[in-house]
């Protein structure tokens, strides 16, 4: 892992413990396999967590953006958890379909089976999350009723046309 995220979690646990702050109820950590796009979509759902005074002490949120495939994604969430002794969290691994090759995409599913059943005394639990080609998918969805299956390209001009951004 990236020497800057631990210098983050160290900053923000500390920052935490002057504010009082007691264990959450839910502990979310997501693996993305982008670095950028994935990591910054999911910082605003934490954003929103932090803004509402109900659920900013009851929910802790982590976000890794790796920069690796999808079987990749899956054993760095595993090193992390094992690395920082996470238990009775959620983990999410996050990758798109991409041209990976189906086996590639099947066996992340099984590894995050796997997981499951390796670390249930942990109370840790593993998701998959993954988009079909890609992420950009799941902007359109947020704006408009998508139903087409199309390639990467031409969501993400779907995507310009509704926003009135330019190519």
């Amino acid at each position: 892992m990236p020497k800057a995220n631990d210098k983050n979690i160290k900053e923000n646990r500390k920052r935490q413990r002057k504010q009082g702050w007691i264990e959450p109820l839910e502990k979310i950590y997501i693996f993305c396999e982008g670095e950028k796009t994935e990591p910054l979509y999911f910082k605003g759902f934490e954003e929103e967590i932090e803004k509402n005074p109900i659920y900013k002490n009851a929910v802790f949120i982590h976000i890794e953006g790796l920069g690796k495939e999808t079987l990749r994604v899956v054993k760095t969430a595993e090193e992390y958890v094992v690395k920082n002794k996470i238990k009775n969290a959620r983990i999410w691994c996050v990758y798109d379909k991409d041209s990976f090759p189906d086996k590639d995409f099947n066996d992340a599913e099984t590894a995050i089976e796997n997981l499951n059943k390796k670390y249930k005394d942990t109370e840790n639990h593993f998701y998959a999350g993954w988009s079909n080609e890609c992420i950009e998918y799941w902007f359109v969805l947020h704006f408009s009723k998508y139903t087409a299956n199309n390639p990467r390209e031409q969501y993400i001009d779907n995507l310009n046309n509704i926003i009135g951004g330019a190519h």
